[in-house]
């Protein structure tokens, strides 16, 4: 008897700690707004990483640099952006000097402290890449959150 309590109680503390684990990160939900790429040499003045867009006057300033050399914006997949429900975040890749870079994102995790963007940057394959100064973006709309952020390359 006192082993069936034993293999009891393991067995579900093993079950419990199994679902505690697969909480912590879970695929967050969000939409494309847009996946491309500058032309401007880096005119436009975005550093490599990730801008946060969380109300209209970020969103205004964001506009106004992004389309400081060509129209971009008009490429966004976006209508009736609620800022109090939701906010933008951009992901710029470094300026390239040749063409055929793949730079889009993997994954978008939900942990207890962040919201974890995964970005996968794949070369040309092949020794035929077209020289042209390009920097590869990639904006996308998320549920607003006070969490944390954080970027990484795959």
């Amino acid at each position: 008897m006192k082993k069936l309590i034993i293999l009891t109680t393991i067995v579900f503390f093993a079950a419990c700690k199994s679902q505690q684990n697969s909480n912590q990160n879970q695929a967050f939900s969000y939409e494309l707004v847009v996946q491309s790429t500058l032309h401007g040499d880096g005119k436009e003045g975005f550093e490599p990483g990730l801008y946060k867009i969380s109300d209209k006057k970020q969103w205004q300033e964001f506009l106004k640099k992004i389309n400081s050399v060509n129209e971009e914006s008009g490429k966004f997949k976006l209508e009736n952006l609620d800022f109090d429900k939701y906010m933008l975040v951009a992901i710029f890749d470094k300026v390239l000097t040749h063409g055929g870079v793949k730079f889009y994102i993997d994954r978008v995790e939900n942990t207890p402290d962040n919201i974890n963007i995964v970005t996968l940057h794949e070369a040309p394959k092949g020794q035929f890449a077209i020289q042209v100064m390009n920097q590869p973006y990639i904006i996308i709309k998320i549920k607003k959150t006070d969490k944390r952020l954080v970027l990484s390359n795959k």
